[in-house]
């Protein structure tokens, strides 16, 4: 696969298959992220990959801070959202609802859940940021995301980009034992799909390019 067929046929997987990974194959995926550019070629990005049993485990310490504190998947805006964000946030879960439900749950339950259990997938990095850089280095990080997601499809992996972490980052810190300094920025999954998930079906529209670039001549 090329580089322009994957960019075009990639998709996040939201059901993973219960199939360890290698770490030999893990460690070709993240050389390969690692190439991303950054600022002055500082780097600034740290990762902490979660395998296995102990990814687990870190589900189900994540599940009971969910129990307790409730927090769930939103857009994470300081203020309402223009019209145009808000129609494509409907729609995306709009043609997710009855996949999921096929699967004998509802939207607001496998999101949330699915999201503090990387959606079963056997490996999670967790893409952590020194607050010792400004926020404009949260740019470099998410190179290092869009990367990996790529590196993953070339490598024969699925992956999700996971956001709902970061509202339990001190409970993640806190296991993995991980300096409160560093602050965690995304969760990306990565496993391969599980065939039979309904919600695998799913594919995300994309917005016209007329709507999202400004031509300036």
């Amino acid at each position: 696969m090329n580089l322009l067929e994957t960019i075009r046929t990639r998709r996040s997987v939201r059901a993973f298959a219960d199939e360890p990974i290698s770490r030999e194959l893990l460690e070709q995926v993240l050389e390969d992220a690692g190439r991303a550019p950054s600022a002055i070629n500082m780097q600034p990005w740290e990762v902490h990959v979660v395998l296995g049993e102990e990814r687990k485990r870190l589900t189900r310490r994540l599940m009971r801070a969910y129990s307790e504190l409730g927090l769930t998947c939103s857009p994470g805006a300081s203020r309402p959202l223009p019209d145009i964000f808000v129609q494509r946030g409907r729609e995306c879960a709009d043609g997710m609802t009855p996949l999921i439900e096929q699967m004998g749950t509802d939207f607001k339950t496998y999101i949330n859940e699915g999201s503090l259990d990387f959606y079963g997938a056997p490996a999670v990095a967790l893409l952590f940021l020194d607050e010792a850089f400004p926020s404009e280095r949260m740019t470099d990080i998410g190179l290092l995301a869009a990367y990996l997601v790529l590196a993953a499809e070339g490598h024969g992996l699925a992956s999700c980009p996971i956001g709902l972490v970061t509202s339990y980052e001190e409970d993640i810190r806190d296991h993995l034992n991980i300096p409160d300094s560093k602050r965690l920025i995304l969760a990306v999954a990565l496993g391969r799909p599980k065939q039979e998930a309904a919600i695998n079906e799913f594919r995300s529209p994309r917005a016209p390019r007329k709507e999202f670039v400004r031509w300036v001549d």
